[in-house]
């Protein structure tokens, strides 16, 4: 995710949590809260993947959290690709 200038991260990454949020040059805080709820919005739709989300200092911001001990690498790179596909989309 730190490679892709598209998304930053929203708070340091503490064991299984990711706070993220897809960024938008010149959108404003309202602006970016309703594109990141539209990229929630269609990743949780496929129903593969079930993120969630938060404010962090009053910023929309997407978790992640991988923890689950059946989570394998291969479940956390397919929800990466509904992630860049869906916000490909925005």
């Amino acid at each position: 995710m730190e490679s892709d200038p598209r998304f930053e991260l929203m708070a340091p990454v503490n064991l299984s949590l990711v706070c993220f949020r897809l960024r938008r040059s010149g959108a404003s805080e309202a602006e970016l809260a309703r594109l990141n709820a539209e990229l929630l919005e269609r990743v949780n739709a496929g129903g593969r993947v079930y993120l969630t989300h938060t404010a962090l200092k009053g910023r929309y911001a997407i978790r992640m959290a991988i923890g689950q001990r059946t989570t394998t690498e291969r479940h956390v790179r397919e929800a990466w690709e509904l992630l860049t596909t869906h916000a490909a989309s925005l």
